[in-house]
């Protein structure tokens, strides 16, 4: 083995790495854009369900339509790295649509209520590496 195979190699590896960091720095970006998501969807969720609470009048089904979507949306992004979460997000974008879709005890089972998501959020901000 001359120089010159030495310098192939050399070159391919550091290829490999290159492309083995950059599909590593990829999925982690992909890993926090779904964070991001779940957490904006938690948050606008949680804000309206205050100002509902706090006055009942207040009900606006545009809002309610926008966080349907944004839970939607927010479960493509969950799915390749929690499928079930990625389901509930997706029940809790049906319920947006229409509140009267779900009883109570449903919303309890199929933990989409905004604690049982809290709960998955921490488990998954203390896993990140």
């Amino acid at each position: 083995m001359d120089f010159k195979d030495i310098t192939s190699i050399g070159d391919l590896v550091t290829k490999w790495v290159g492309i083995y960091l950059n599909k590593t720095s990829d999925r982690k970006d992909k890993e926090d854009k779904a964070l991001r998501s779940i957490m904006f969807s938690l948050f606008e969720t949680t804000t309206y369900m205050r100002e509902v609470l706090d006055s009942k009048d207040i009900i606006d089904y545009e809002k309610e339509k926008k966080l349907g979507l944004m839970w939607f949306e927010t479960s493509v992004l969950v799915r390749p790295y929690n499928p079930d979460l990625a389901e509930r997000c997706f029940f809790k974008g049906l319920y947006w649509g229409d509140h009267s879709r779900f009883t109570e005890k449903e919303l309890t089972d199929k933990r989409i209520k905004l604690n049982s998501i809290e709960e998955d959020i921490s488990r998954a901000i203390k896993a990140i590496n």
